[in-house]
């Protein structure tokens, strides 16, 4: 069952045609899934998001950054301290992940790499729900590429995969931030999958802004991968042949 619930607009008869229903949305109320922090470091995430417009996050696979970071964003846009949720991806492929041209329009081209996103969105609102928002444009799907010519207002940003953005990329997309916003910045510094591994922005950034009273830093270590404790024993195995 949907956990959506909207106001419509009233049905009227327009002169030649049939009765129709015109739809007004004028209200879009959803639950966000109640969510536990599983560790310090956890909280310090969720903490750092609440209270700093910026966010700069990196961590091992399984330390829940993508899921926190939405569970956190949902929060504040069911509140309605925000407009819009902005979910921006930077797409870099190997070689040998080469996919092809993807037919459809700028959605159907995003919707294979935005899977991370879908699939953790839909365990706190559900499939439909998700699905609605991206509809009506709460939730918004936005090519890194596009990102670099707007001004961002009143919208929660989550860029992910920031170990593949030089910091002159880096640099043109966070100046776009506008008047009430916040943006969540995410990566792991051990998958660049950029040729050139030393162009990558993103522990940079992390010793840039370590100390910083304005934005926060945070780092996620082997020790708090929570969905898998093999996870961080096979990634370090996995370096001995690298």
């Amino acid at each position: 069952m949907s956990n959506i619930k909207h106001n419509m607009g009233k049905t009227k008869k327009k002169k030649g045609t049939k009765t129709q229903l015109e739809f007004i949305e004028k209200d879009v109320k959803f639950h966000v899934k109640p969510v536990k922090c599983l560790n310090e470091k956890q909280k310090e995430f969720i903490n750092s998001i609440k209270t700093k417009e910026i966010s700069i996050c990196t961590g091992i696979s399984g330390s829940g950054k993508t899921f926190l970071a939405l569970w956190q964003a949902l929060r504040l846009l069911e509140k309605k301290e925000y407009e819009t949720l902005v979910l921006v991806k930077s797409v870099q492929t190997l070689p040998q992940e080469e996919t092809g041209f993807l037919p459809g329009d700028i959605q159907d081209k995003m919707d294979p790499f935005m899977l991370s996103f879908y699939g953790n969105l839909d365990k706190l609102i559900g499939e439909e729900t998700r699905k609605y928002l991206v509809t009506t444009g709460k939730i918004k799907i936005q090519p890194l590429a596009y990102v670099r010519g707007i001004n961002i207002d009143n919208s929660i940003v989550i860029i992910d995969e920031v170990q593949n953005l030089s910091i002159d990329t880096f640099k043109t997309i966070i100046t776009r931030i506008g008047q009430n916003s916040k943006y969540i910045i995410m990566g792991d510094v051990e998958q660049i999958d950029l040729k050139n591994k030393n162009l990558s922005s993103l522990q940079k950034l992390m010793d840039l802004f370590q100390d910083d009273e304005l934005i926060g830093t945070i780092s996620f270590t082997k020790d708090d991968c929570v969905r898998n404790p093999i996870i961080p024993h096979l990634l370090d195995k996995i370096k001995t042949i690298e």
